[in-house]
């Protein structure tokens, strides 16, 4: 019994050696008054980029000579969701329409002429050049 007993007091003191001082407090932290809403700086964009994304996609459907249906059925979505996001009143999964490979192509170059106003040189491909580091 005496050797759990001094197993005990040690643990006790190892214990009470972390604990803090008695009479030492802790810090106050200032009030900061009322409480504010945080608010986000929106921009008015210059352009309505999800209409400008819809008819991108509708002039890559055009290129592949497919019906909105088929573009819908290729995309993975629904006939109505699809003619949203082509006028521009549903904000389009851009991976669905990227993953659809016929269509890649197509809807890059399409939003690339969209845009040409941006510095952007549309001569019927896309060239990246990469620079050498070092």
């Amino acid at each position: 019994g005496a050797a759990g007993g001094g197993g005990t007091a040690s643990q006790v003191t190892s214990m009470s050696s972390i604990a803090p001082e008695h009479g030492r407090a802790l810090p106050v932290l200032p009030d900061i008054g009322r409480k504010v809403m945080a608010k986000a700086d929106v921009r008015n964009p210059d352009m309505d980029w999800i209409a400008v994304i819809g008819r991108a996609i509708q002039a890559a459907v055009a290129v592949m000579g497919w019906s909105n249906k088929e573009a819908a059925a290729k995309v993975g979505v629904d006939d109505a969701e699809f003619g949203k996001w082509l006028n521009g009143t549903r904000r389009p999964h851009l991976d669905k329409v990227i993953g659809v490979d016929e269509l890649r192509g197509p809807f890059l170059l399409a939003l690339a002429h969209a845009v040409d106003d941006s510095g952007v040189i549309v001569t019927g491909s896309i060239q990246v050049r990469i620079k050498k580091v070092g």
